[in-house]
């Protein structure tokens, strides 16, 4: 790859991680311009309620980021296949989502517990085949 593919490249990584970093801040700061943020504030379940939500989407927001960034390098750096270096974060991202939420809202998320064993089902299936 020439300077100018690895400077693109770059780029566009950087925009991938300013993106979420943004999301998280801007619901920090201004939680009333979050669409997800204003749907919560509609539930009217409490204060406290609230600012777990505001902090479930902060870190749901960065992991998300975070994910793009390592299924990127794991592609870049380890030559993975594009399936196999996002099955990965995803099934991270899963397990910090269901993990998040339990401790800032209080509530287990059986659908993400579902959706995470499903996919560290099918990582451990498509890298055992491969």
């Amino acid at each position: 790859m020439n300077l100018i593919g690895y400077i693109l490249l770059c780029s566009f990584l950087l925009l991938m991680t300013a993106i979420p970093v943004w999301f998280a801040i801007r619901v920090k700061r201004h939680p009333e311009k979050d669409r997800n943020m204003r749907n919560v504030m509609k539930e009217q379940r409490g204060a406290e309620y609230e600012a777990g939500m505001q902090k479930l989407l902060m870190v749901n927001y960065l992991s998300t980021g975070l994910a793009w960034l390592v299924a990127a390098l794991l592609q870049l750096v380890f030559g993975m296949e594009d399936f196999s270096s996002m099955l990965i974060p995803g099934c991270a991202l899963c397990l910090v989502l269901v993990i998040a939420k339990w401790r800032f809202t209080g509530e287990f998320s059986k659908a993400g517990a579902v959706t995470f064993a499903v996919v560290l089902v099918l990582t451990v299936i498509y890298l055992v085949v491969n």
